[in-house]
């Protein structure tokens, strides 16, 4: 998540959509924790239980998921840039 982000908020989105898919496994202890104060983001961790059969679906459904609310809550999701600054050069072999 972007540096500005409300951490509790994100917490709460990712707890909420965890809990509201049938498929992930509720007597299995589920995390979610800032993991990572990164260059240019904070980067949470999200373990979950699921039978075998349901992971892949239940992975990318997930990740869909994810996108759709953060972005309906105005969180946004970072991404490398890169400023660049010209410099006008006085020229010295015209003088």
């Amino acid at each position: 998540m972007a540096y500005d982000s409300d951490i509790d908020q994100v917490k709460q989105l990712l707890t909420t959509i965890i809990e509201s898919d049938d498929r992930i496994l509720k007597d299995r202890e589920m995390t979610v924790r800032l993991n990572e104060l990164g260059a240019s983001s904070i980067n949470f961790v999200v373990r979950v239980w699921s039978k075998s059969s349901d992971l892949q679906n239940v992975y990318w459904d997930v990740l869909e998921r994810i996108k759709r609310e953060f972005d309906a809550a105005g969180i946004s999701f970072p991404y490398p840039q890169m400023d660049v600054n010209f410099k006008r050069v006085k020229d010295n072999a015209a003088e």
